[in-house]
């Protein structure tokens, strides 16, 4: 029996499937040929099949590994939702600001505790993975990062590391506009996306599996 989640990517293809693709390229100005669309997608070269909408990680041997359904569900929702290329306000703002009632309760259960504590101790290495995700400086925090994730949509990282009397802080925004982009469920894939990355290519530097 399929997994929720193996539904929801299901439906996600089929509705890339029945949309106009030309239109998506259009809309994005993304490269293509015949048989695929290509894009970047957290800074790694990815093709999208025109046919069966299975979505491939192009090169970048030394990149971390793609999530079939994070990644897949993310790129559909970007392609899908728009009718014109949505526009940046160039505000940044947290889950809780974007997702009203219900971002204020996941913004409470969003605390990343365990993510910051797996950077915790680490700034350095941190700052190395988000650099080699090509992030850009970002806040006054001990690691802040500006993430590219498609085209000209980002999310934001701050890193404060602990000490003897506070654990260690983690914190995602996105532009004021996010929601024009995508779902904001699908903001959540994001964020994911990003620690998964992070998380192998700081276990890389460390010397440690992750």
């Amino acid at each position: 029996m399929a997994s929720n989640y193996e539904k929801m990517l299901l439906g996600a293809k089929e509705l890339f499937l029945r949309r106009d693709q030309e239109e998506m390229i259009r809309i994005w100005g993304l490269e293509h040929d015949g048989e695929s669309i290509r894009f970047e997608l957290f800074s790694r070269p990815m093709t999208l099949d025109r046919k069966t909408a299975r979505l491939d990680a192009a090169g970048g041997e030394d990149m971390p590994p793609i999530n079939p359904v994070n990644d897949s569900m993310i790129v559909f929702d970007l392609l899908t939702r728009p009718s014109e290329r949505p526009k940046l306000k160039g505000e940044w703002a947290s889950i809780s600001m974007l997702g009203g009632v219900i971002g204020a309760g996941h913004d409470r259960l969003l605390g990343h505790d365990r993510d910051a504590a797996f950077f915790s101790g680490a700034a350095d290495a941190l700052a190395e993975a988000c650099r080699r995700m090509n992030g850009l400086p970002f806040g006054k925090s001990d690691v802040g990062c500006v993430i590219p994730v498609f085209r000209d949509f980002s999310a934001a990282l701050q890193f404060w590391d602990g000490d003897d009397e506070f654990p260690a802080r983690l914190k995602f925004l996105f532009d004021a506009n996010a929601l024009d982009f995508m779902h904001y469920e699908t903001l959540w894939y994001v964020m994911e996306g990003i620690l998964a990355r992070l998380k192998y290519l700081f276990g890389e530097k460390k010397g440690n599996a992750v």
